[in-house]
């Protein structure tokens, strides 16, 4: 899902990113563009994979995202980071060339992202290495026991993705539509998206970022839902379990461009 601020516990959607950028070719003293950038999480983390003669161009349609991405200072060991106001949905302005472009959970709420992609290579190079991390609807979650309240959560989500025309598909087909823009696939994995019994839940405070647009989108009505309680049944449910609950797909998918096919 879609996050650009955090409270409460870390989103382990983010774990497998820490794992899948580190892995696919980002080197020091490349120029690395990051779309649908928010607040400069992604961005951080390769700006402290290129280095200080590296780069990072962080582009998001969100003014408030961007603010609070500026407020956070890389690390003197770290790429400079700058970011840019860009609709990601239409012409992207004269950004130059890239070594490396990256994007977390961007494509699946974008309205066409063939056309995104086939804009993105008009910033590569030959060579060029593109990674994203998208996520995809899927018969979860699972445990070793039912799940209702966790299952109503998910629902709930996703509904609201699609609702905001978001693809709940995308991650299925991202090697595919990667191919299409011209880039050889290195890599394409899924990782399962786990909660523990040992962890505070990141859930409830997913539910609280998104229920003012479950609200807006007619998924659940204004008052219908009790933040408090919802916490505490998804504890009480994830007690009772005794064991881990698979929660998402997270689909990781990394190439070379080469040329539009």
């Amino acid at each position: 899902m879609m996050l650009h601020q955090r409270t409460g516990p870390a989103n382990p959607a983010n774990l497998p990113s820490a794992r899948f950028f580190a892995d696919v070719g980002i080197t020091a003293n490349m120029r690395v563009l990051d779309v649908g950038c928010g607040n400069g999480d992604l961005s951080r983390m390769i700006a402290e994979l290129v280095g200080p003669d590296g780069e990072v161009v962080g582009i998001d349609r969100s003014e408030a995202a961007l603010a609070a991405a500026r407020g956070m200072t890389p690390t003197a060991e770290a790429a400079p980071i700058s970011y840019q106001a860009v609709d990601l949905s239409g012409e992207f302005p004269d950004l130059g060339e890239f070594d490396a472009i990256v994007g977390r959970r961007v494509l699946m709420y974008l309205p066409d992202a063939a056309a995104t992609l086939a804009r993105l290579a008009k910033l590569s190079r030959r060579g060029t290495l593109m990674a994203f991390q998208e996520h995809a609807r899927a018969d979860l979650p699972g445990g070793p026991d039912e799940l209702p309240v966790h299952r109503q959560c998910y629902d709930m989500m996703w509904d609201t993705v699609a609702a905001e025309q978001g693809d709940v598909t995308l991650g299925y087909r991202l090697a595919n539509l990667m191919r299409e823009a011209g880039f050889a696939i290195e890599q394409a994995r899924s990782e399962g998206i786990l909660f523990h019994p040992w962890e505070e839940s990141f859930l409830p405070t997913l539910a609280r970022l998104m229920l003012p647009r479950m609200i807006e989108r007619g998924v659940v009505r204004d008052g219908e839902i009790d933040l408090d309680g919802l916490a505490r049944a998804i504890d009480d449910e994830r007690r009772a379990v005794k064991g881990t609950i698979f929660w998402d797909l997270a689909f990781l998918v990394s190439g070379r461009f080469q040329s539009a096919e």
